[in-house]
């Protein structure tokens, strides 16, 4: 369930997956039943949407498979704040991703205004970011991806710092989006760490970037789309095939911060 925007992009970039773009909850059942995961990306909300969002979430939480929650302009307008309320008391996610103000959103910060999907500009630090993201996933219980040109992610008591990727991915409409789709793909084939999964996600997307920025055959966003879409299928497959070389370009960085007590 994503938005209008990205659908066509996003089915591109799930792994070799089966997306279905489903946006009836009346199938979420049916679906979930077949041992997938689901993602709500809230980029286009309507009263019929937010509806079908709470009734496939919950369909997917009784069948016990991995919900993704990407709250998209969390704090654009009042609507989405209430509907980011609502999901989040009628609904389990499993991972939630989104930027800085989104994720302030989700926290309770009442003062966050953000100016149409993006985050704005941050005066946050990278330890501020780190603790956003692990407070609100140890409240939540869940994992928890903080996006941006770092990217901040915790199961609330391990916290990493990812620096991969590529700066065409902030020159594209939905890269945010998609690297959910991305994600949900890696929750639904290894269910053991979810952290880990969802850590593997954001490693094959951000590389991919890196990779497809570096070809001759880029020379801006236009062409960095098919030569990214080419780069992701050939870390998909790389990793099928149990080649792990594609991992040397990782950054990822443990980020020590004192576990917060939410009892």
């Amino acid at each position: 369930m994503t938005n209008l925007v990205v659908q066509n992009f996003a089915a591109n970039v799930a792994l070799g997956s089966s997306p279905i773009m489903a946006n009836n909850a009346d199938e979420a059942p049916e679906l979930a039943a077949l041992g997938g995961s689901l993602v709500i990306n809230m980029g286009s909300i309507t009263p019929e949407a937010t509806n079908n969002y709470a009734r496939a979430a919950q369909a997917y939480n009784a069948s016990g498979q991995p919900v993704l929650f990407d709250p998209v302009g969390a704090g654009a307008t009042g609507l989405r704040r209430e509907t980011v309320k609502k999901l989040m008391a009628d609904c389990y996610f499993e991972v939630i991703k989104g930027n800085e103000s989104e994720l302030s959103v989700l926290w309770g910060e009442v003062n966050t205004q953000q100016k149409g999907v993006d985050s704005g500009i941050s005066t946050s630090s990278d330890l501020d970011k780190a603790a956003l993201t692990m407070k609100l996933a140890a409240r939540e219980r869940n994992i928890v991806v903080l996006t941006g040109k770092t990217d901040f992610l915790s199961d609330g008591i391990r916290t990493y710092a990812i620096k991969n990727g590529s700066g065409y991915l902030g020159r594209i409409t939905g890269s945010g989006c998609t690297l959910g789709t991305t994600i949900a793909a890696c929750l639904a084939a290894h269910r053991e760490d979810k952290l880990l999964a969802t850590l593997s996600g954001i490693l094959m997307y951000e590389i991919a970037a890196e990779q497809a920025a570096a070809r001759d055959d880029v020379k801006g966003p236009g062409t960095f789309i098919p030569a990214f879409i080419d780069e992701l299928a050939n870390i998909a497959s790389s990793a099928q095939a149990s080649d792990g070389s594609w991992l040397d370009r990782a950054k990822v960085e443990r980020i020590g911060i004192k576990e917060p007590n939410n009892d």
